[in-house]
């Protein structure tokens, strides 16, 4: 049995990101030990990044679960190309030096080895234009090299769900999809 954890980043209970959130735990649950963590309502909120290295009661909360999961499956929409500034800010906390990465001979070695990582993200404009543009290609690759693979982790798989819009009108078809990404 695998330990994941599961890392929402949308402020709207409403949103496919939340439906996604509760998809992805009710499936993964069925085989794995499940932590979910709501960005938005953690009893454990993290205020604005401080420079210096605190060790908070919040922070030892965050990496307690992050060092113990097998898998971290990050959710979250597509604002501005890039991330909401609550994940970031969380990623700023939680993913420090001498947890996540130290430098040995001014190089850094990632700590957190043996640890998959899963993104799940939504956009609003259709999948194509993030294509066009390569806004796709600079996000997964903001993750994969500056997050994931500096900290030591591994990439399992990249998912952006495009055109999503408040009428759910392909949310049979995310779900498929995700059902398959999660059980591969």
């Amino acid at each position: 049995m695998k330990n994941i954890l599961i890392v929402l980043a949308h402020p709207n209970e409403k949103s496919l990101n939340h439906y996604i959130a509760s998809l992805i735990k009710d499936e993964m649950s069925k085989k794995n030990s499940v932590e979910f963590i709501d960005l938005y309502k953690s009893k454990y909120q993290q205020g604005f990044y401080q420079l210096e290295d605190i060790q908070t009661k919040e922070k030892t909360y965050f990496q307690e679960k992050i060092s113990k999961a097998n898998e971290i499956v990050f959710i979250f929409p597509y604002w501005w190309g890039s991330i909401p500034a609550i994940l970031k800010n969380w990623i700023d906390w939680n993913f420090s030096t001498n947890f996540a990465y130290k430098y040995k001979n001014s190089r850094p070695v990632g700590l957190l080895k043996n640890k998959k990582v899963t993104i799940f993200t939504t956009t609003g404009a259709p999948k194509f234009y993030y294509a066009l543009t390569g806004a796709n290609r600079r996000l997964k690759n903001m993750w994969k090299e500056q997050i994931i693979n500096f900290c030591g982790m591994e990439l399992s798989s990249f998912n952006i769900f495009g055109g999503i819009d408040t009428k759910l009108k392909n949310i049979d078809k995310i779900r498929n999809q995700i059902i398959k990404i999660i059980n591969q």
